[in-house]
C-alpha cells in the first residue's frame, strides 16, 4: 500500500478533508460518519486528521511506546462499534509529522447510505460537520436504490405514523430536546423521527420503515407475521419428548426480548456446586449472560425479508438450542461463527443500542464463547443452511 501523503491534507479543511485536535473527542465518530456519506458525491476518499487543531497546528498525539499502540487500538474499536453503523470502511495510519505523532484516517464513500452515529446521520456543509437536515437525508437516500437498501431501512408502504407508539416516542423525543444546546432549532418530532431513521415523507404521508414497526410498532406482526419468537422447553433430549411449557413472544423487538429473556431465567434451574467452606453456591445449568446474548443475537441479526418462520429457543434436558431465518451475514460468515461481525440489520442494531438492549460491539459471541471454555462447558454447536442454530450443551 503507498504511503499516505500528508503534506496536501495539512493545507486547509474541505469538504473531504477535517482536523481533529484530540483522539478522544466525541465528534471523533461524527467527523467519521460524515465523510463515509459523501454527501457531495465526490466517490473520493475522506480525511480525518487526529493531531491537528482547527487552525491547521500540529499538535500530536500525547502517546509514546506501547502507548501508541493502545491508542490507535482504542480509536480503531471505537470507529467499528456499533455506535456508528452501517460500519464505515476506513484506514487508520500512525504517523510521525514535524517529530509529533499524527494519526490519519482515510475513510471511504460508504456503499450503503446513509451512515449514522447513535441513529444521528452526520454529513459535511463545507468545512463543517453538521447534522444532516431532511433535504440531505433525502439527498442521500436517492443514492442508494430501493434493491441495495438494507430490508430494515425500507419503508412499509401500507403502515403510516398512526401504526407506531407516538407516545413512546414522544417521550425520547422529549428528553432529547430537553438536553439539547440549541432547542430553538430543534426539529420537530416527525423531522426528528426521520433523523433517527425511523420514518420517510412518501408522497406527502410519513411512512415508517421496517425498523420502526419491530422496534415502535403497536402490532408488528400485522406487517411482519413471522417476526417473533417460540419458546418451547422439553422433557427429554429430543423433538419427539413432552412439551413441558411453551411461549410465544411477539410485540415488539424489546417485547420480545424482555418475554424471552424471563423465560430463560425461569427455566435456568441451579444446583449446589462445589462447598467453599460451610457454603455451598447454587450454580445454574447455563451461564446466565451466555443465555441473554444468544437471545439478543436471534432479534438482531435474523432475516426478516422473505420468510414467516419465526425465531425459535427449543431447551431440552441436556442443551439449549436458538434458531433463526437467515445464514450470518457479510463477513459474519468469513472464518469461524463469531470470529468477524457484521450488520444484516444496522438500522435496528442502532435502535436496540439506542434503547439500551444491545451492549457489546461485534463481539458477542467471542465473549460467550470464552465464556464457556472459562467455565468448562463445551464449545457452541453451530449448523447453518438457510437457518442459522446455535447449541449450547450443559456441561459434562
Amino acid at each position: 500500500m503507498p504511503t499516505l501523503d500528508i503534506k496536501p491534507l495539512l493545507v486547509t479543511e474541505t469538504d473531504r478533508i477535517e482536523w481533529k485536535e484530540s483522539a478522544r473527542e466525541d465528534k471523533i465518530l461524527q467527523a467519521v460518519c460524515a465523510l463515509a456519506n459523501d454527501l457531495g458525491d465526490t466517490r473520493r476518499p475522506g480525511y480525518l486528521l487526529v493531531g491537528v487543531d482547527k487552525n491547521g497546528r500540529i499538535k500530536g498525539i500525547a502517546a509514546t511506546g506501547t502507548g501508541i499502540d493502545e491508542e490507535q487500538r482504542t480509536l480503531s474499536d471505537r470507529l467499528r462499534s456499533i455506535k456508528i453503523l452501517p460500519t464505515p470502511t476506513f484506514d487508520l495510519d500512525a504517523l510521525e509529522v514535524e517529530g509529533k505523532l499524527l494519526f490519519a484516517i482515510t475513510v471511504h464513500p460508504a456503499p450503503v447510505l446513509p451512515v449514522a452515529v447513535d441513529s444521528v446521520v452526520w454529513v459535511r456543509s463545507g468545512t463543517t460537520t453538521v447534522r444532516a437536515r431532511d433535504a440531505d437525508l433525502q439527498r442521500l437516500r436517492d443514492r442508494q436504490s430501493a434493491q441495495n437498501r438494507t430490508f430494515d431501512s425500507r419503508v412499509v408502504a401500507s403502515a403510516t405514523l398512526d401504526d407506531l407508539n407516538i407516545a413512546e416516542l414522544q417521550r425520547e423525543y422529549d428528553a432529547e430536546k430537553e438536553i439539547d444546546d440549541e432547542q430553538d432549532s430543534f426539529p420537530p418530532l416527525e423531522n426528528w423521527l426521520m433523523q433517527r431513521q425511523l420514518v420517510e415523507r412518501i408522497n406527502g404521508t410519513w411512512r415508517p420503515n421496517h425498523t420502526a414497526i419491530l422496534t415502535y410498532g403497536r402490532s408488528p406482526q400485522t406487517f411482519l407475521p413471522g417476526a417473533y419468537v417460540d419458546f418451547i422447553r422439553y422433557t427429554g433430549t429430543d423433538v419427539d419428548a413432552e412439551i413441558a411449557s411453551r411461549k410465544t413472544a411477539t410485540g415488539t423487538l424489546s417485547d420480545q426480548l424482555d418475554v424471552l429473556w424471563a423465560q430463560l431465567e425461569a427455566n435456568n434451574s441451579s444446583t449446589p456446586g462445589p462447598s467453599a467452606g460451610l457454603q455451598a453456591p447454587f450454580v445454574n445449568d447455563y451461564p446466565p449472560q451466555a443465555l441473554k446474548e444468544l437471545a439478543r443475537n436471534l432479534v438482531q441479526h435474523r432475516a426478516y425479508e422473505g420468510t414467516n418462520a419465526p425465531s425459535r429457543v427449543e431447551w431440552y434436558d441436556d442443551r439449549v438450542e436458538f434458531s433463526n431465518p437467515g445464514a450470518p451475514f457479510g463477513r459474519a460468515s468469513e472464518g469461524s461463527f463469531g470470529e468477524h461481525s457484521d450488520y444484516r440489520n444496522p438500522t435496528i442494531t442502532a435502535t436496540l443500542a439506542a434503547l439500551g438492549y444491545v451492549e457489546a460491539a461485534g463481539r458477542g459471541i467471542r465473549r460467550v464463547r470464552l465464556a464457556l471454555k472459562r467455565a468448562g462447558y463445551p464449545d457452541l454447536d453451530v449448523t447453518t443452511n438457510g437457518f442459522t442454530r446455535i447449541t449450547l450443551r450443559r456441561k459434562p
